[in-house]
């Protein structure tokens, strides 16, 4: 039989005695569901736009979302301080979020594959100078041969559409207006094309948007009457989620209040 020392005894009875002490009282604050909110982060140079499901940037998970658009174009490592927070997304269950989450990846990576030179180009002197490649009439490129200047030209149109690539933010945040608002569409068919297969897609479900600067909602033409705009200096995303999960945890644990001095009202029969 085997009979523990009664050092080991009296250590065990003083390291509870311990942990009890200087055990915490605050309750804690609800964990929050992964995809209740979409963090959406700006790079400040380069305008790349990454979606994340966590506050904090994954080095291998951001990176991935970056496109290859030529030399440089892609960081070797994710740099934080290149970062800032362009918007937070909160919704009121974790299925939407998440399915909300694909289709804006989806619709992000479409804009960096289909496009078209006058898509990227509206305006008509962008066109032209991209269309030029160089300046023909320099002095610097007067020098170089026709093949010196073919190589030059095809460089410099890469680094431009490389540029324009880049710049997603104005085209995330119509992307968020868009799918946002399938949330709120009333009329939404059953047939082939018409659905965006996103989850809880015509059932009205509020969506708060935090942005980081206000002015950059404005990218988009409409938004929909589902979506509640703030700034996120004012109120931090967590917030929404902790006083939804006490309320509701208020509600379970109330018990009926009883009216106390009052008679029961005569039966008359």
């Amino acid at each position: 039989m085997n009979v523990r020392p009664t050092t080991d005894l009296a250590r065990h009875a003083i390291l509870t005695i311990r942990g009890a002490r200087h055990a915490s009282t605050v309750p804690e604050t609800p964990k929050l569901e992964l995809g209740r909110q979409i963090f959406v982060y700006n790079h400040l140079q380069k305008n790349h736009v990454v979606y994340s499901l966590t506050k904090a940037l994954k080095n291998n998970k951001t990176l991935r979302q970056l496109p290859f658009n030529g030399k440089k174009s892609v960081p070797r490592a994710l740099r934080k301080d290149h970062w800032t927070p362009l918007a937070t997304l909160t919704f009121p269950s974790p299925p939407i979020g998440i399915s909300a989450f694909q289709r804006l990846r989806e619709f992000r990576r479409r804009h960096e594959l289909e496009w078209t030179k006058e898509h990227l180009f509206p305006n008509e002197k962008e066109l032209k100078d991209y269309e030029n490649g160089i300046d023909v009439e320099s002095a610097k490129n007067k020098r170089l041969t026709e093949k010196q200047r073919g190589k030059k030209k095809s460089r410099e149109r890469r680094k431009m559409t490389g540029r324009k690539l880049m710049d997603q933010k104005p085209n995330s945040v119509a992307d968020m207006a868009f799918v946002l608002g399938r949330l709120a569409a009333v009329e939404v068919g059953t047939e082939k094309g018409t659905r965006l297969g996103l989850q809880g897609e015509g059932t009205g479900a509020p969506v708060e948007v935090l942005w980081n600067d206000l002015l950059d909602a404005e990218y988009a033409e409409t938004w929909s009457g589902n979506v509640v705009h703030g700034l996120m200096q004012d109120r931090r995303p967590q917030e929404v989620l902790v006083e939804d999960a006490q309320e509701q945890a208020s509600e379970e644990n109330a018990e009926p209040v009883k009216e106390e001095g009052r008679k029961p009202d005569k039966i008359i029969l």
